[in-house]
């Protein structure tokens, strides 16, 4: 090797160094948004809970396994948890994006100061004693994609806001006292996949805006109070693998067109009231491995 090969090699180890130098500061320089960290520091001092040691290090937020790669979801050490993008401002300022508190007993109801975390894209909730309504504030999330709040006493109508959340990938309300009927502007959650309704509350005839889910793949609306007939455009739902009806008050027949649902794997359908229902269609449904029919009859 020459020397001034070598000058060069050397020169290129410096720059390689120095780029990972200055990374490594503006990472340690990179800090929790303020009105964040008291927005946090608020909710959970309203629910009895203190931040965990593994994320809040030195009294900093978004640091540890907030931002590191450890997988928060499936740790029941880490609860309650957070995670954090760090990116902005030139890597300078965190905003918290990720917020579990999952089966901690919280009693009460949302905290407003929930707002101020504007950034989430993932809210989990669920497991609690949480009452009073969803707020309306829900709908500030432009950025959610995840949003589980399924067993807890959570009441009133569901915010017509929600609508408002379109990039939202997954909607998790199960098991909660939900009155009325489901507002028209879920269907404006195209990029929706999946809806977790059963136990919710609701009551009156699914929207007609529902047809413009054609993301939807897994749609659980069993044991609620839906009347009406089973609306023909679900057939037109391309991407259907799970539906799930029983146990509400629908009225025959079921529609045929669920014969195009080609993708769907299971399917439960009972409780269909005043009016025999062909299970012809089901022959179509190629992919089908569960079914459950009961009460179809009557």
């Amino acid at each position: 090797m020459s020397c001034c090969s070598s000058v060069h090699g050397f020169a290129w180890l410096v720059l390689v160094h120095a780029c990972f130098f200055a990374a490594a500061q503006a990472q340690q320089a990179a800090r929790t948004d303020p009105t964040e960290v008291t927005a946090l520091n608020a909710i959970l001092g309203t629910w009895g809970l203190r931040a965990s040691p593994a994320w809040n290090i030195s009294g900093e937020p978004c640091s540890g396994v907030a931002v590191d790669e450890t997988d928060v979801d499936n740790n029941p050490n880490i609860n309650p948890a957070i995670k954090c993008d760090c990116s902005f401002n030139a890597s300078t300022v965190c905003h918290i994006t990720k917020l579990k508190v999952y089966s901690l007993n919280v009693v009460g109801q949302i905290p407003e100061e929930l707002q101020n975390l504007t950034y989430l894209n993932n809210l989990d909730l669920r497991q609690n004693y949480l009452t009073g309504p969803l707020p309306s504030f829900i709908g500030n999330f432009s950025a959610m994609q995840y949003l589980a709040v399924s067993l807890n006493p959570l009441s009133g109508p569901l915010p017509k806001e929600i609508g408002n959340l379109r990039n939202l990938l997954s909607l998790g309300i199960s098991s909660n006292n939900f009155t009325g009927e489901l507002p028209a502007e879920l269907g404006n959650l195209e990029k929706l996949e999946q809806m977790y309704i059963i136990s919710s509350g609701f009551s009156g005839p699914f929207p007609s805006t529902f047809s413009k889910l054609t993301n939807l793949r897994i749609l659980w609306a069993s044991d609620n109070e839906f009347t009406g007939k089973i609306p023909d455009y679900f057939g037109s739902l391309p991407n259907l693998q799970e539906l799930r009806f029983q146990g509400n008050s629908f009225q025959g027949p079921i529609p045929a067109s669920l014969s195009n649902l080609t993708r769907l794997t299971s399917l439960r359908i009972g409780d269909i009231l005043n009016g025999s229902s062909s299970l012809s269609f089901i022959s179509n449904l190629t992919s089908l491995t569960v079914l459950y029919g009961e009460k179809l009859l009557l």
